[in-house]
């Protein structure tokens, strides 16, 4: 079974904590989901989602439960007195066999740790994101930008469409889930500096969470970290596919290496007998 820790604080914004972890080991499922409108409303949608999940993934599609998460989440806002919202954002991974499925609706994120190099997997539903389709900005711009915050799809509000992502995975790979309260205070150069200097999960998401807290933790923070113990597939060439793309080329440079060697030794046996 995969090895996994998952944190989550309210951080310093009071209030109670609108952000939700969930997991199911059996159906190998993490998520992150973000509760939005209010303290009291946030974190009902938040939980919603999350009930939502684990009651339906042993027998539903992740996409479709998270579509079912939506539905309960807008039946309990139209039980609200006035026009007040609620929502939330969700970010899902879900490993079956050796690949990874990634579902999300929001800006809870999902990051990629291989070979010492992070990877961003999500896209956003933001605005910033979709501004970024049409205008170069850099990391400093967007995180300075007066509707940084603004997202465009969310659980509960409108006709959310969940993106989706597959990858092939990795012995020893690490998935990490998390809430905009990590990203909102570490850079992604941050956070693999973090990831660089620890070897297990639960060292990590610590770390990343308390990172995100010192920072000044201006929003509920959760972050879930995943790695990938799969049985390895047998044989040579599923070993060598278990390798980063950095040890691929160097053996090859050297296999390389090696045959021209041997091809001049050859050359020089042959002419020596003639």
């Amino acid at each position: 079974m995969e090895e996994f820790a998952a944190l989550t604080d309210p951080g310093a914004r009071g209030g109670p904590n609108e952000d939700a972890i969930g997991w199911d080991e059996a159906q190998r499922l993490w998520f992150v989901a973000d509760g939005m409108g209010g303290h009291a409303h946030g974190r009902e949608a938040s939980s919603l989602v999350k009930q939502t999940l684990l009651g339906l993934i042993a027998t539903t599609d992740l996409t479709t439960a998270v579509l079912k998460a939506h539905e309960a989440v807008r039946e309990a806002a139209a039980q609200l007195e006035g026009e007040r919202a609620m929502g939330a954002t969700v970010v899902c991974a879900q490993m079956i066999d050796r690949t990874c499925r990634i579902v999300w609706v929001g800006d809870s994120r999902a990051y990629l740790w291989r070979g010492r190099a992070l990877q961003r997997l999500t896209r956003d539903h933001s605005y910033l994101e979709a501004l970024s389709d049409s205008q170069s900005l850099s990391e400093t711009q967007m995180r300075e930008h007066p509707r940084a915050n603004v997202v465009l799809q969310t659980l509960g509000m409108g006709s959310p469409v969940p993106s989706e992502r597959r990858i092939r995975l990795r012995w020893g790979d690490w998935i990490v889930l998390c809430s905009d309260g990590i990203p909102l205070e570490l850079r992604d150069s941050e956070m693999a500096a973090i990831l660089q200097s620890t070897d297990h999960p639960q060292q990590a998401a610590r770390q990343l969470l308390d990172g995100a807290l010192n920072k000044g933790g201006r929003d509920n923070a959760s972050v879930v970290v995943v790695q990938y113990r799969g049985k390895p597939a047998a044989g040579l060439t599923a070993r060598f596919a278990q390798l980063d793309s950095a040890a691929v080329v160097w053996i090859s440079v050297a296999a390389g290496m090696m045959l021209a060697a041997v091809l001049a030794i050859v050359l020089w046996l042959l002419r020596s007998h003639r």
